[in-house]
């Protein structure tokens, strides 16, 4: 149990409401923090210790950011894939910090190495290692013009909000390709894929919905002079 203490020389301040606001902006919940005044004015905050502790990243199935959680995430899949053993490990960094800022998780880079696009696994073998065959799988990975294909759990996620969602099925079909009739989803479920929706652009971006928040209110309070 950790314990500090507010103090004020200055009355008006509510030292109780001050504490209390200390406590959200590290957002820790009211109920897990004890607040109380002590008989020389001052006001006492107990914090649990498992609220000081952060939370290790989940490195397989989350997008990474931090370089040193992208170092991790590497030295993973570097003793995860046997054939990755003799590829340098900065050329493996390097070509999976691309994947990772488009939001590719560990788990993600593991799949890539292990299995095509269309999910038919690569053919192993002695030959089937090092660099260049590092480079050449993950090279699969990309669209003719260069840009990084959606991830197989960026992928799963987006079919999740458009099967809930109800959109057209033939969404991303050929022409020709016959889609099988089915109804338009019901507004709970829509409301419900759109907040699959919202959780997943936070989750492959760094501005947060807080952020998001605080620019709506902000203009929508910004008076411009007329001219």
């Amino acid at each position: 149990m950790a314990e500090f203490r507010i103090s004020s020389e200055d009355a008006q301040v509510d030292l109780r409401r001050l504490a209390t606001a200390l406590a959200e902006s590290q957002g820790w919940a009211r109920e897990d923090v004890g607040i109380w005044d002590n008989r020389r004015g001052e006001v006492i905050v107990t914090v649990d210790d498992a609220l000081l502790r952060r939370p290790e990243p989940d490195l397989r199935t989350r997008p990474l950011h931090t370089p040193r959680d992208v170092h991790r995430a590497c030295e993973m899949i570097h003793a995860e894939d046997p054939t990755l053993r003799g590829v340098d490990f900065a050329s493996l960094r390097t070509e999976a910090a691309r994947l990772f800022s488009a939001g590719w998780t560990t788990e993600d880079v593991l799949h890539a190495l292990g299995h095509r696009p269309d999910g038919e696994p690569w053919p192993t073998g002695p030959e089937r290692r090092g660099t260049e065959w590092l480079a050449a799988r993950l090279r699969a990975w990309r669209t003719p013009d260069g840009d990084i294909r959606p991830s197989l759990s960026q992928e799963g996620a987006q079919l999740r909000v458009i099967g809930r969602a109800g959109l057209p099925v033939d969404l991303g079909l050929p022409e020709d390709a016959e889609p099988a009739l089915r109804p338009v989803a019901s507004p709970a479920v829509a409301r419900s894929a759109a907040d699959d929706a919202r959780r997943l652009i936070r989750q492959n971006a760094r501005t947060t919905s807080d952020t998001l928040a605080h620019r709506d209110r902000t203009s929508s309070t910004i008076r411009r002079p007329e001219r």
